[in-house]
């Protein structure tokens, strides 16, 4: 019965001859092999042999161009599958960086609980070779080199403080650094790492635990060391005197105040700041602010090789909400600004004022809440290692789920636009 009534329709159009009727005819037969399948018929196998022929002939060529099609397609999978597994595994992603970072963290762990004296040489050996390591990522950085990233204010509170560490082994047995300027050292510190830095392990989204990325770790250790080593210098002095007693002396610290003007913890801690504070707003603004701009006033093209921490900070979202609340700036024109790295030196001022208040507010609040109490001080870390660890495991989520669909659909975003626009008629296996 259905053969009778689907292969006359296949002669009727075939008889018209013209290209036109390719698309019926293609369809008919399509639906013909449909019923043939769903109720075993035998369609125009003995009735018309010509119609057998060009359904065969159709057919063949409707599977060359499919199994093309879709060798192709199966083909830039994998390649931008590999191109993905090659950028992570380029970033440190495997299993001896891994078992490192996982390893260094049990040694932290462990010095912390078992030999808290010795928590700040760990703090120093580490150093020399992380922040080199990381140095030597951003210098070959693309597209832009991040090695001014290293003027930002923790790592050079970061610098400072190995830079006196070094000084103090080196004048063991001279005693060459009195107690005044080691007291003076010891607050500015105890208010920057207490405050500031440790703040920040709470505050930047990007301070994550990554064991296998050398980069992320050392960007939590530059923010979580030296809170954890000015832990111990205030909570085991007594410890690390009788370990080191010619490098640390601490004499001074029963006579330590946080608020006692210029020369308390707060004071030193202040000032210190905007020593860098004033130093780095007047580099900006001689020269960083225009670094990385990628046209100048008159719209000519540039060729940016730098960037700072400023910019980046920008792009990833904070230049929105300081377009619209200071600027009246819309979505769309903060959005340019963000592709184009054009801020101005507004910008960059309205940035420095509210990076002053963050940090001075740490300072003045987290920073003398754990200079008063062990615990809080405890508890304040604690949280910051459990963010880190947090971070992390979103991190690998996304490695392991998500990275790799988000990064094919983006790249075949035009093709998956077609073929959701295409007739149902058009698909693939893939669809």
């Amino acid at each position: 019965m259905s053969s009778s009534k689907v292969a006359p329709a296949a002669e009727e159009n075939n008889s018209g001859g013209s290209s036109s009727s390719r698309g019926p005819v293609s369809e008919t037969l399509r639906l013909s092999r449909l019923q043939k399948s769903e109720y075993h018929l035998d369609v125009g196998g003995v009735d018309d042999g010509s119609s057998s022929d060009e359904s065969n002939n159709l057919q063949s060529l409707e599977d060359i161009h499919f199994k093309r099609g879709e060798k192709e397609t199966i083909k830039k999978v994998l390649k931008e599958t590999e191109v993905i597994a090659l950028k992570r595994s380029n970033e440190g992603f495997n299993e001896i960086n891994f078992t490192t970072g996982v390893l260094n963290c049990f040694l932290i762990v462990y010095i912390v609980g078992a030999y808290p004296q010795h928590l700040w040489l760990l703090y120093f050996i580490e150093s020399f070779y992380m922040i080199p390591r990381k140095f030597y990522t951003m210098w070959y950085a693309k597209p832009l080199n991040q090695a001014l990233y290293y003027l930002d204010f923790c790592w050079c509170m970061n610098f400072l403080a190995i830079l006196f560490l070094a000084m103090l082994l080196s004048s063991e047995s001279s005693n060459a650094i009195g107690d005044e300027t080691r007291a003076v050292v010891f607050k500015a510190a105890l208010g920057v790492a207490t405050g500031v830095l440790l703040s920040a392990n709470i505050a930047l989204p990007f301070v994550a635990c990554v064991f296998h990325d050398v980069n992320t770790m050392t960007g939590l250790f530059i923010h979580l060391m030296p809170p954890m080593v000015i832990f111990t210098f205030l909570w085991d002095s007594d410890d690390i005197v009788s370990a080191w007693p010619n490098i640390f002396h601490f004499s001074y610290i029963n006579d330590i105040r946080y608020f006692d003007g210029l020369s308390g913890v707060a004071g030193c801690a202040t000032m210190l700041y905007f020593m860098w504070w004033v130093l780095y707003t007047s580099f900006m603004l001689l020269i960083g602010v225009p670094l990385p701009r990628k046209y100048n006033s008159n719209g000519q093209e540039l060729n940016p090789k730098w960037d700072t921490v400023f910019h980046s900070t920008m792009r990833q979202g904070v230049c929105i909400p300081i377009g619209k609340v200071f600027r009246g700036r819309s979505k769309a024109e903060s959005l340019k600004l963000m592709e184009e790295n054009n801020f101005d030196t507004i910008d960059f001022f309205i940035y420095m004022v509210a990076h002053a208040i963050s940090a001075l507010g740490a300072i003045y609040t987290i920073g003398y809440a754990c200079f008063l109490n062990k615990w809080f001080h405890l508890c304040m870390m604690g949280a910051s290692v459990a963010l880190a660890v947090i971070r992390g495991g979103k991190r690998y989520t996304y490695y392991t789920t998500k990275m790799y669909s988000r990064t094919l659909r983006k790249n075949f975003a035009e093709l998956i636009d077609n073929d959701n626009g295409n007739q149902a008629g058009n698909y693939t296996r893939l669809s």
